[in-house]
């Protein structure tokens, strides 16, 4: 740490940074210069605006186990908003960046430029860059930023006004690249990795709920179309305002305060949730700034989007369509794209291409972190693995990846307090999970169990089965003597009531041969009627051999009882023909039956079955607002990010 007395009025000024150059007096404001301890006033910095940051010079936290402290910090301005860039010092002396902006947070560290590092006029959003060892980076954004104001102590002049061109590069992973070019062509290049909040364990913050309230009471402007009064909720993150009364958008990046579309259309569109709303979702609570209407190029389809704020998580967004709706998150890290292109994956799932599109802005009312206008365009593609959906949205100059996830209308409406109740969900959203890909947990081993069961009894019935043979005959039918019965020798049935198995063969060849048979009950006189009959048939045409029929046939009869009986045969064949018929006949008592399982099956399946009807049938209402194919293999053609 070095100190040294302030040039203007004398105050100490601590250089906590053996690289730091440049200081903002924290009396009287004057930026100071180092030159080898000798310092010098280049003049008083602006008072920068007001923000909803908790972070301050002083605020502490932790960074891979590494203390740092926040020493210093740029504001930045770009054409689309602000972001803060924190000056951090860690307690090994090593130096770094805190980047807060639209409420992520990145870490990262200035790195010695490689030497192919590519120049300005050579990159392009979507490219890739290889800019560390087998680690492509990806172009997120090119812009250009101006400094506005900065405090503390800072590695450079952080001059107002001063001018870079900020390129921000992605990965397949939380790790980020930042090149910043400043100069001409000099580049400097900066590597890190996105940071959740929580995760820097950041003490000594803002009193934020106190210094937010004093910030809105005390800012009040009005509209430059209509003159209607409004405050900003989020001042120094705000980039654009629309206004309540007159619907023109307003540039809140300055106090100048100038108008940057003006509404042609008197719309009255009221949110069903009122902005200013505070509800609590996913563990934190979030307030409404800001509502958008946005349609397709030809305003046939519409839906709705809420832009929520939380000061130590940032931004989110609710999107809703025809009653559906979205919880959704701006993302750190790029997916990864297949070959096809029509799938991408992200966090070990598969997201398959939905649907390319444009959105534009049909309408706009509160605050938005960019320069929102009437009639922007965007490029939109979706990506779906239910209950999720990936989206990115493209113009050009910047590519935006967000990831969505469906979230019911009760746990929004319970959420925001809403006094209306909000629409019913009508036909099948893109990523709603549906309700039938599975059956309930219970049902699935209820079912599990039958089956096990049912197969165990089978199992136990065929092992236990008799299947024994109580008659076998041979006879011989002659054609000429149709009238003439045929009647058995007498024969024992067995073992109680239990089922009896026919078995009728004949060695026919393009013949056929029906019995009428009667199981007859000597000691009752009861007679058990039936018919079976066997047909077969061969030859042989231009597609080659070919057989129909059987030469022997089964019959089952049931529940019959014990007791001594005698079979009365009344056959019958072709009396077109001539000669004699053999035919023999197979009793069996007690064999294993099938049908009864198979039925239990059957019944238990139909379930299951039901389900995965209905499910299919959820998929194609899906898919049918989709412009390709449930497999991703049709459709639009690629798009260009």
């Amino acid at each position: 740490m070095t100190k040294a007395n302030c040039p203007s009025c004398g105050a100490e000024v601590l250089f906590k940074s053996a690289i730091s150059v440049f200081s903002v007096c924290g009396h009287c404001r004057s930026m100071v210069v180092r030159h080898d301890m000798d310092v010098e006033s280049l003049g008083e910095m602006a008072q920068l605006p007001d923000d909803v940051s908790p972070i301050k010079i002083g605020t502490r936290g932790k960074y891979k186990n590494n203390p740092f402290e926040v020493v210093g910090r740029l504001k930045v301005a770009w054409s689309e908003g602000y972001w803060n860039e924190w000056f951090v010092l860690f307690e090994n002396g090593e130096e770094g960046w805190l980047a807060e902006a639209m409420g992520f947070f990145m870490m990262s560290s200035e790195v010695k430029a490689p030497e192919r590092i590519p120049r300005r006029k050579d990159l392009k959003v979507g490219n890739a860059y290889e800019l560390a060892p087998s680690r492509p980076f990806y172009v997120d954004d090119i812009k250009e930023a101006t400094c506005i104001g900065s405090e503390g102590e800072l590695p450079f002049k952080g001059l107002v006004n001063r001018k870079t061109l900020s390129v921000d590069m992605s990965s397949f992973s939380c790790d980020f690249v930042n090149i910043e070019y400043a100069d001409g062509e000099e580049a400097h290049l900066y590597i890190g990795r996105y940071v959740e909040f929580e995760e820097l364990a950041l003490t000594n913050l803002r009193d934020l709920a106190a210094d937010i309230k004093k910030i809105r009471s005390a800012s009040v402007f009005k509209c430059p179309s209509c003159g209607g009064p409004f405050s900003i909720l989020t001042p120094g993150v705000t980039a654009s305002v629309a206004c309540k009364y007159c619907g023109s958008t307003i540039d809140a990046t300055n106090r100048t305060l100038s108008l940057l579309s003006k509404s042609e259309r008197n719309l009255k569109i009221r949110p069903l949730i009122e902005l200013g709303s505070k509800g609590r979702l996913f563990g934190a609570e979030w307030e409404v700034i800001g509502f958008m209407r946005r349609s397709d190029k030809l305003s046939i389809y519409m839906w709705d989007e809420y832009l929520l704020f939380n000061p130590y998580k940032g931004f989110r967004w609710l999107t809703t369509y025809n009653g559906h709706w979205n919880f959704v998150e701006m993302m750190r890290t790029r997916p990864a794209r297949d070959v096809s292109g029509s799938e991408i994956k992200f966090r070990d799932k598969v997201f398959k291409r939905f649907l390319i599109g444009q959105g534009r802005v049909y309408f706009v009312l509160g605050e938005f972190y960019w320069r929102v206008k009437l009639g922007d365009m965007v490029d939109m593609t979706d990506y779906i693995c239910p209950p999720e959906i990936l989206s990115c949205e493209s113009d050009g100059s910047e590519a935006v990846w967000s990831l969505g996830r469906y979230i019911e209308p009760k746990e929004i409406s319970e959420a925001f307090a809403t006094t209306e109740e909000l629409p019913a969900k009508t036909g099948v959203a893109p990523n709603q999970p549906s309700p039938y890909t599975g059956l309930p947990r219970i049902t699935t081993f209820a079912l599990a169990g039958f089956f096990c069961l049912l197969t165990m009894l089978q199992i136990y019935f065929v092992m236990s089965a008799p299947d024994k043979e109580v008659f076998r005959g041979d006879f011989t039918f002659n054609r000429s003597e149709t009238s003439k019965s045929v009647v058995t020798r007498s024969f024992d049935i067995p073992g109680g009531v239990n089922n009896l198995s026919v078995t009728l063969t004949a060695p026919l060849q393009n013949d056929w041969l029906e019995t009428g048979i009667d199981l007859v009950d000597e000691k009752t006189g009861r007679t058990l009627g039936f018919e079976q009959s066997v047909e077969y048939y061969s030859g042989s045409d231009s597609d080659g051999s070919w057989s129909e029929g059987s030469r022997d046939t089964n019959l089952v009869l049931a529940s019959v009882p014990e007791g001594r009986y005698h079979l009365v045969i009344q056959p019958a064949a072709d009396t077109q023909r001539s000669g004699e018929t053999a035919f023999s006949l197979s009793l069996r008592r007690g064999v294993a039956g099938w049908c009864n399982y198979v039925l239990a099956l059957l019944l238990l399946a139909i379930y299951p079955a039901f389900i995965c009807w209905r499910n299919n049938t959820f998929e194609m209402r899906r898919w049918s607002e989709s412009d390709v194919s449930p497999a991703g293999g049709a459709g639009a053609e690629e798009e260009e990010e």
